[in-house]
């Protein structure tokens, strides 16, 4: 029999284990280009459903009391969303797209599923901390990236839009999406700042709150900002230590501007010339002096908690004072902001680049009214179960108001709606709203500071993800999905379940995370033969590339893009006609993406079929009547 010292330390080590696995996941995924690549995302897929059935076959999921029913609802309803995501393969003009839309919910899924179970299991401190650590992670190496831009690899956001050089989106390769994931971590470590767990901690929390607000700056993005606010109001008011955190957000937000105000003057650096003279020698001297800050802030905190811990808490009517004042301040701001001309700007089309400041004070929205209205035309002409899963790229392309090219709708809700109907967007409104309504209820009851963190945090996810495509960064969406699963499975449910029934779901629910790594495992072989096939290509080896394209393609079958490749490898090799054949393959398998009609535009015309190239440009042209090809009349 253990002692009580020896289980102190297992725990101790344990706990420990837990939040650095944590942090070395969240950090690692976003790292590897925000966890958007399928094959990036089918790697953590397998790995988290590979843990849930290890997990139910142990039983650790009831180690402590049971699980709350509204925690299991919210679970159900994303996992109902991935399942509606699966079955509109029948109708997707793109079935490889819809298949990994699929993985990629259920990669959330099973993060839910574990976030719920870690939070009965391990303190929240734990889980949130460790949280905290990956954000204020990514932010060091975001921030290091540009000060010093030989630490790390290019960074691959710039290879995609030069243009935009001079918003910071290393390591994630999307500017927004880098800004709000960062902003993320405010009411995760406002939590830990207002702690009394430990004053070390407390001032360790306050440490990067100067670098955070740089890398929001240096990004440029008007959502990371929106995220903050939203996810410090809300953490504002769910925890029971309101004056400390409000103390804390004073300090957050002092160094914030302390921050800003170094980086401001410093316009090469701001504007991405890291590679001049002028740029790198500003560099330098930002870090020098965001280093300062944030060894000040620290401090700073250290002292006012010192002394904060010895003062008596205000009276409630001095509370209920603050909050209406605060609530009257943020009225007029809004009414002397003319929200009616801002929204008037907000529908206008996007103006030509800006440099960081004039884009943070513009109130233009960038396209996303016109993607948004793309995403409605979309529902209006499928209302019920929509176009399928990732169709909306197509559709944008084809009837698309604006010349500029999208993936996705830039928001989470209205892409579901286009392309998933009225029922794609019932559901994952009705899991949202559900995990939302558990995790703040989570939050009251337990009265946990670090509770009401991770509510906070995944509020301010979902909400980001309104207007913006952080939904498709598995390393952001993560931490989201995680936080309010963290939050939801906090609370305890009211009645124990019978042993004998969670008896009978271990081997159920082990079937079933067995079952759902089949799908993360064929995106996943599938990616790797196709990168083998395109490196071998590059190295001038066809054979091995058609090899490896053939695996890929007898892997998944219904991809267009193993049949792609083979028609590369066919064309290279001078057999036109082969080509033209897998051609008509991938175009049977993904119909209205153009670029495949205007590939094979280009091998009718090596074929001398000239009749046939001009079919498939003006098929071309009529799904993307914008392309280069078409306005320069093939």
């Amino acid at each position: 029999m253990s002692s009580p010292v020896n289980r102190t330390q297992s725990l101790i080590l344990r706990d420990a284990a837990v939040g650095a696995g944590i942090a070395g996941t969240v950090f690692a995924l976003s790292y590897a280009n925000g966890g958007f690549a399928p094959t990036t995302r089918a790697y953590a897929g397998v790995a988290a459903w590979w843990l849930l059935g290890v997990g139910a076959a142990l039983g650790l999921a009831s180690a402590r009391a049971g699980i709350d029913r509204v925690a299991l609802a919210a679970l159900g309803l994303f996992a109902a969303f991935a399942v509606w995501i699966l079955i509109s393969i029948r109708w997707a003009p793109d079935a490889e797209r819809a298949f990994a839309q699929f993985n990629q919910v259920a990669l959330y899924v099973a993060v839910l599923a574990i976030a719920i179970f870690l939070a009965r299991l391990v303190p929240a401190s734990v889980l949130v901390g460790g949280v905290a650590l990956a954000l204020v992670a990514i932010a060091v190496v975001a921030l290091v990236s540009r000060c010093f831009p030989g630490t790390f690899a290019l960074e691959s956001g710039l290879n995609r839009l030069p243009a935009l050089k001079n918003r910071l989106s290393f390591p994630l390769g999307y500017w927004n999406g880098l800004g709000i994931e960062v902003a993320l971590a405010y009411p995760l470590l406002l939590s830990i700042m207002a702690s009394r767990r430990s004053r070390l901690a407390s001032a360790l929390a306050a440490l990067p709150l100067p670098i955070i607000a740089a890398v929001m700056y240096l990004t440029s993005s008007r959502g990371a900002f929106a995220a903050a606010a939203v996810g410090v109001v809300i953490f504002l008011l769910l925890t029971p230590r309101r004056w400390p955190s409000l103390a804390a957000l004073v300090v957050a937000g002092g160094a914030g501007a302390v921050a800003v105000a170094v980086l401001v003057p410093k316009k090469a650096l701001v504007n991405g010339d890291v590679d001049t003279a002028l740029g790198a020698q500003q560099g330098h001297h930002a870090a020098l002096w965001i280093a300062i800050a944030c060894i000040v802030t620290a401090l700073l905190w250290a002292g006012m908690a010192e002394v904060g811990r010895r003062l008596p808490s205000p009276p409630r009517s001095v509370g209920l004072a603050t909050a209406a004042g605060l609530v009257t301040l943020a009225v007029i701001g809004i009414v002397l902001a003319h929200p009616i001309a801002k929204f008037d700007a907000f529908k206008r089309p996007p103006p030509a680049s800006q440099d960081t400041l004039n884009h943070l004070l513009n109130s233009s929205g960038s396209g996303r009214w016109q993607f948004w209205s793309a995403a409605i035309s979309q529902f209006k002409a499928h209302p019920l179960n929509g176009e399928g899963a990732g169709s909306w790229q197509a559709w944008w392309l084809q009837h698309g108001s604006l010349t500029v090219f999208s993936q996705f709708a830039h928001s989470l809700y209205l892409e579901a709606l286009g392309e998933l109907g009225i029922v794609g967007l019932l559901l994952i409104s009705a899991a949202v709203l559900t995990a939302v309504v558990g995790a703040i209820r989570s939050a009251l009851a337990l009265q946990s500071g670090e509770i009401a963190a991770a509510a906070a945090c995944g509020i301010a996810f979902f909400v980001a993800a309104a207007y913006d495509w952080v939904w498709q960064l598995a390393g952001v969406a993560i931490v989201g999905v995680g936080t309010l699963g963290i939050a939801l499975g906090a609370l305890p449910a009211v009645h124990a379940r019978v042993r004998g029934h969670s008896d009978v779901l271990r081997p159920i629910l082990a079937l079933v995370a067995v079952a759902a790594i089949v799908p993360q495992f064929v995106v996943l072989a599938a990616g790797t033969h196709l990168r083998d096939s395109q490196a071998a290509f590059a190295a001038r080896d066809p054979a091995r590339a058609r090899s490896e394209a053939l695996a890929a393609k007898a892997i998944e079958p219904w991809a267009a893009s193993p049949y792609l490749e083979l028609g590369f490898v066919a064309e290279a090799q001078g057999k036109f006609s082969t080509a033209a054949r897998w051609l008509d393959e991938a175009i049977a398998r993904s119909r209205r993406d153009y670029s495949l009609w205007l590939i094979a535009t280009r091998i009718e015309v090596e074929r001398g079929r000239v009749r046939a190239s001009v079919r498939d440009l003006h098929e071309a042209c009529r799904l993307n009547a914008n392309s280069k090809a078409c306005n320069r009349g093939g």
